[in-house]
Parts: C-alpha cells; structure tokens; sequence
C-alpha cells in the first residue's frame, strides 16, 4: 500500500472504522469492534514518504527529529477523517479513524430521551459531560448536540478541540472551531480566551488538568452551557475523576461549584449490534438535589444509588439500557451479558440460568468510532 487515497478505500470497502499502518506490517482494521489483520496488504515506506510531505512543517520536523506524535484531521477522497502517526519498535504507524461524512442526530444515535429533553428546552446552562473510553462514540454525541443546537437556537458556539473531527457550517448559530495546537496552545488557553469571546456554549474536547476544569466549571456557573469530555466508566467515577486533578486545598471549594452547575453525565459504550454494525449504551446521570447532596459531602458512592431509585426522571443506568435494547432485537442476549459490569445480573433480568454456557467468557466490550 502505497498511498493514503489507497489505505483509505481500502477500509471503506471493508466497512472499517479504524485503519491501522505499520511500517512492512500487515493492514489492520477494525471492523463492528474487532481487529481484523489483512496480510493480503502491507504498508510500504513509499506510503510514509508520500504522508509525511502532506503534514504541515512544524509536525513533520517533530516527528522526524524528535519522535513526537501528530495528531491531525484531514479530508482524503472526500473522506473526513482523525489521525495520529506515531512511533514504535522503530517503525512509523498510523491510526485512522473514519468520521461520518454527515453529522447524525440525536435520534440517530439514540441518544435517551432525558438527554434530548435537558438540550431542547429553554436555553440550557450548566455543565454536561459526556464520558466513555475512547472510541465509545463521545464525539458523535457531542456532535448531534451541537449540530440541534446551532439549527435551532441563536447562539455563539465556540468549540476546542484536539483535533477538529466534525466540521459545522453555521445556521441559526454561529460557530467557531479552534483547533488545539494549531488555533491555540492549549485546552485551558482556550478557555481564557473563551470567556473573552461572548460565547453561549463552549465545547472542551478533554478535561485533563485542573486548570481546564477550573475553567470549565465556573464557566459553567456564570450562565454557560460547556460540553467537557472525560474517559471514565460510571457517572460516579466521573465526579471523582474530575475533583481528583484539583488541588487538595482547592477541592472543596470546586466539589460545590459542580454540585450547583452539572446539568448531567452521560457515559456510554459501544456495543455489537444485530446484523452488524455497532450501537451505543447509555447510562445517564441528572443532576438533582439528592445528586447535589452526594457531591457536595463527597460521597460517590450514592450517585449510582440515586440513578436507580430516581428512573421516574429519565436517569438510566447501563444494564437498564442493554436489557432495553435486548427486548427491541438491537442486541443479543449474550452481548448484554458479556458488556454488562454485571452478567449474574443480566441473566436474571432476562430470565437465564447464572451459570455461563461451557467454555463461554465474560469480558467488557471494547470498540472503535461509532459506525
């Protein structure tokens, strides 16, 4: 394989979401979850020549000098796509992640009814998160919220992201994506500069310092509405995974400035859907005052608590979400079984023997971009 038009027909033809290059390696794709290597295709330095003179200056004298990893966005035969060239063993390896070429909606993604609702009524402020690993489709979720948003309210978006995978045109909104590394420095750069900019929502593609949460929580509190990603499991983890990057002396104070300003956590995980192709789980936490209680005391442990007793809200947890899409035929029930955190669980909500089928395992699911 020769050329980037190459690699990227190549995984189109063979509905990947993921295309994996390695110097004198077999292709690899991945395909509704899984890795699929293609020994009948190598990558070729004729390849890595040919890609390295389309990076701009700046990163191909990092990479070539000094081993630094590029991340970047490009349109390549007319398909947008993420990607990340890297070293290991020696050896130039490129990761693709193809992004759809239309940006779905929140019907399209499924995203739960309570989510749709805190989006669409009024002029929300606050704080989401949207959580997940990485490749469980937070970008396509953001994505869908944003684009409802911008062709159906007067707002001024501002979005920072690392790289900019969708790309908005403005409609009723107005909206300016800015690019980490090459429209501004850094995530919290962006966040000062933000709040100079008049904005009505802001989109942070990752929260991972403390200055940046700072940021984006008394964004938040002072009449914003501000997206921030974060690659946790549960709702739970998530309030703790962003008060541990805070400072010790400060973390009280910031543990208020979340209970009073998050509108809601939405985790979500990609999962094996029948017939092919993949869909998104969700569990979703709505703040409320028993949710404000437990994080202003500092007890995580009652936020999952809260989500199964207050359903009546439009809260849902994760195994409540697979159980649904088993009764609708979106999965299987062993795919509910094998992603659930909680198989014994699943097994019993849907009316199974506990004991596992012979020679059967259980073990989390794992997945590339929304497909």
């Amino acid at each position: 394989m020769d050329t980037l038009e190459q690699a990227v027909a190549y995984g189109l033809g063979r509905h990947a979401s993921d295309v994996h290059l390695c110097l004198d390696d077999a292709v690899a794709l991945r395909v509704d979850g899984d890795i699929v290597k293609c020994p009948d295709a190598k990558t070729t330095q004729v390849f890595f020549d040919n890609l390295l003179a389309r990076l701009q200056p700046a990163q191909r004298t990092a990479f070539l000098e000094r081993a630094i990893a590029a991340d970047f966005a490009m349109n390549c035969a007319g398909q947008d796509m993420r990607c990340h060239l890297f070293q290991a063993g020696a050896k130039p390896v490129l990761a693709i992640r193809f992004m759809r070429s239309r940006i779905p909606t929140m019907d399209d993604v499924m995203l739960p009814s309570a989510f749709q609702r805190v989006i669409k009524e009024g002029r929300p402020t606050g704080l989401i998160l949207v959580t997940g690993y990485t490749g469980s489709g937070k970008s396509t979720t953001l994505a869908a919220a944003i684009d409802w948003l911008n062709h159906n309210s007067d707002l001024h978006i501002v979005t920072l992201e690392h790289p900019v995978e969708y790309r908005y045109k403005s409609v009723r909104s107005v909206i300016r994506q800015r690019e980490v590394g090459r429209d501004v420095l850094s995530f919290n750069a962006g966040m000062v500069d933000a709040m100079r900019e008049d904005p009505d929502v802001i989109l942070i593609g990752e929260l991972r310092d403390a200055e940046t949460v700072k940021a984006a929580v008394s964004a938040a509190e002072t009449g914003h509405l501000v997206f921030g990603t974060l690659h946790t499991r549960t709702a739970a983890s998530t309030i703790s995974r962003i008060l541990d990057v805070i400072p010790s002396d400060e973390r009280d104070q910031v543990r208020t400035m979340v209970a009073s300003s998050l509108l809601m956590v939405i985790g979500q995980r990609l999962i094996t859907r029948v017939g092919g192709g993949r869909v998104a789980a969700f569990e979703l936490l709505l703040n409320c005052p028993a949710v404000a209680g437990a994080i202003r005391e500092n007890k995580p442990g009652q936020i999952a608590n809260e989500i199964a007793v207050k359903k009546d809200m439009g809260m849902i947890d994760f195994d409540t979400c697979l159980i649904e899409y088993v009764r609708k035929k979106l999965i299987t029930p062993e795919t509910a079984i094998t992603t659930s955190d909680k198989p014994d669980d699943i097994r019993k909500r849907l009316g199974l023997s506990l004991r596992p089928p012979p020679g059967s395992t259980t073990r989390p699911s794992t997945s590339g971009g929304l497909r």
